[in-house]
């Protein structure tokens, strides 16, 4: 039998393993929802304005943006979201957005605190998310102390000659 299928086969599943990303940037489209994630986590927004047509958008998401080190951050630290910048003008033109791609680096409640203009190096990527706050731990659940039991009726049933003097 023939052992060059089995080779053929192997080398395709390491080629296919070799080129396969190790992590990619989970990114979010809405806005509001982004806004209010960043707020419950504690977590900065990165907004990653671009459009269809941007030929530095779609080199820095090949190259910049599908760096290991570089969605493995954004994923932990941060709330990363993908904005058309011609599908959001309205917030294009409240960010002062004149060029694509431009990155937003905001404090959870929205407060800009670092941008970038143009295509960006993982090197210039990394620069601008340290500006970022370290997130705020997660909030811990408020745990009521749970009620008080009621022993008075449990003490008049094993002494009832004391709740008699009590009720007096």
């Amino acid at each position: 039998m023939p052992r060059f299928p089995f080779v053929l086969a192997c080398a395709a599943l390491l080629v296919c393993v070799a080129r396969a990303p190790a992590q990619d940037v989970k990114w979010r489209t809405d806005y509001a929802a982004a806004r209010k994630e960043a707020a419950e986590t504690g977590r900065a927004l990165l907004l990653d304005f671009g459009t269809e047509a941007c030929f530095w958008c779609k080199k820095m998401d090949a190259t910049t943006l599908r760096d290991p080190k570089v969605a493995k951050v954004l994923n932990e630290r941060f709330v990363p979201v993908k904005l058309d910048g011609n599908a959001h003008p309205r917030l294009t033109e409240a960010l002062k957005i004149e060029g694509f791609p431009t990155l937003i680096l905001a404090t959870p409640d929205g407060k800009v605190i670092g941008r970038h203009a143009g295509y960006a190096t993982v090197e210039q990527l990394t620069a601008l998310l340290a500006k970022a706050p370290a997130p705020a731990p997660a909030a811990q659940p408020v745990r009521a102390d749970p009620p008080k039991p009621d022993v008075s009726a449990a003490l008049a049933e094993l002494f009832p000659e004391i709740a008699a003097k009590l009720d007096r």
